[in-house]
């Protein structure tokens, strides 16, 4: 019904009336037969074959019916329905054109024109009905079709006598006409030379009028043929090459013609050839940059990688070394507290004894050779760890060790007391004043 519903006011657009029956099984297909007695069908049923009966003045297929292989190329296309839906709601019908190895194109019922010739569409603007199917229709044991119409005008007409000459020429030229123009030529051939032989006058008037109209159509044919093949000269299409073969079965193409379609079929062979070509150079362009991409994405991966891997080695031997210097100062601090009892018993000893004394003195009399050793620094710490009990104000035991009045140990004392924030006078002889000054004092303490 949704069909018959769009059917119906498709061809009333186009001053048309028909009247609609539904085969069984109902929903199967949808008959339309024209006031002229023409009758289309619509086949809407996927599990069912189709129905290529020359009966039928055009077979429209609904969203999803397949057919046989060979019928599209046999026939030269086939049309289609498909239901959309429309925006705001409802679902509007479309009328679609499939070409053999191009598709099918698809156009609203408004731009579709239902002639005598047959459908126009944006695919085949100037229509003709294709021929009817042969080869192919199913046995009973295959299966039936879907559906049966009663006999129409074209077969009745394969009821005249076949001994009729005449008869036989003019349903010849009338079914050339109608689904078969590539053998229109030939018919009218036929009725040319029957009508040099036709006594009759009755026979004589039919022939002549029927010659009539054969003779236009093949006019107009060639006209058709002509106009194709000028667009195939400008511009070598696939569709213009489609067309233009299925115009060449016809008899009474010329030579000229046929080297026309056949200069037109090797232009286009070029012509797809030279595209495929560039699509490919543009293609391997492509690839290529791919390839570089890839190949530059991969250097800087490695290259990234292989910054993080120094990076991580850097870092990894920073803190080696890091821990390293901190089992050093640990080792070292250790080795200054353990050395600060000696140094001191050996500061005290010398200044009860009102002598002075050196850092290799009191290793050899300590037995801690390793204090001639010392660095600088090392010896400061060493007696700033020594002196971590003397009070305030008290005199420095390591005055013993300055009292020599060398440069090392003048200068050794200055830094010691900067890091116990005592006073210390910056001329050295002064300093030294201060020293022995502190050492009598050490004396008196004992």
């Amino acid at each position: 019904m949704f069909a018959k519903a769009h059917l119906a006011a498709w061809l009333h657009t186009q001053g048309l009336t028909a009247e609609f029956s539904y085969p069984e099984p109902l929903g199967s297909a949808v008959l339309v037969q024209l006031e002229d007695g023409r009758i289309l069908l619509v086949h809407l049923d996927r599990n069912r074959p189709v129905s290529w009966d020359d009966d039928f003045w055009e077979v429209i297929l609904g969203p999803g019916v397949r057919i046989a292989p060979g019928v599209l190329e046999q026939r030269g296309y086939v049309q289609r329905i498909r239901f959309e839906d429309r925006p705001g709601g409802g679902r509007v019908m479309r009328l679609g054109t499939e070409h053999p190895g191009v598709g099918t194109t698809w156009d609203g019922l408004e731009d579709v024109e239902l002639t005598s010739r047959g459908l126009n569409t944006s695919a085949r603007p100037d229509a003709v009905r294709a021929p009817m199917v042969t080869g192919l229709r199913r046995s009973e044991s295959e299966g039936r079709s879907i559906v049966s119409v009663a006999p129409s005008r074209s077969r009745a007409a394969s009821t005249v006598r076949q001994d009729d000459p005449v008869k036989r020429a003019l349903m010849h030229l009338d079914r050339a006409m109608r689904d078969q123009p590539d053998r229109l030529y030939s018919a009218v051939r036929t009725i040319q030379q029957l009508l040099e032989a036709e006594k009759v006058p009755e026979n004589i008037g039919r022939l002549r009028l029927a010659l009539g109209r054969g003779q236009t159509q093949l006019e107009e044919r060639a006209r058709q043929r002509q106009a194709v093949l000028a667009r195939l000269q400008e511009q070598p299409t696939f569709f213009l090459l489609t067309e233009a073969t299925r115009l060449m079965r016809d008899l009474d193409v010329t030579a000229e013609e046929r080297e026309v379609v056949r200069v037109a079929r090797v232009r286009h062979d070029q012509e797809q050839a030279a595209l495929r070509r560039e699509q490919e150079e543009r293609r391997a362009a492509q690839r290529e940059m791919e390839r570089r991409e890839q190949t530059e994405q991969r250097r800087e991966r490695n290259e990234a990688a292989r910054r993080e891997r120094v990076e991580r080695a850097l870092a990894a031997q920073r803190e080696q070394e890091e821990a390293a210097e901190r089992q050093a100062q640990r080792e070292r601090a250790e080795k200054l507290g353990y050395l600060a009892p000696f140094v001191m018993g050996a500061l005290k000893k010398a200044a009860r004894e009102e002598r002075v004394t050196t850092w290799r003195e009191i290793g050899d009399k300590t037995g801690q050779c390793e204090l001639s050793r010392l660095t600088h620094q090392d010896k400061l710490t060493l007696l700033e760890t020594a002196e971590n009990k003397t009070l305030p104000g008290s005199p420095l035991w390591s005055a013993v060790l300055a009292a020599t009045g060398s440069d090392d140990a003048l200068r050794l004392h200055r830094d010691l007391l900067h890091r116990l924030q005592r006073s210390a006078p910056a001329d050295d002889a002064d300093l030294l004043a201060q020293i022995t000054a502190e050492c009598v004092q050490l004396r008196r303490q004992w």
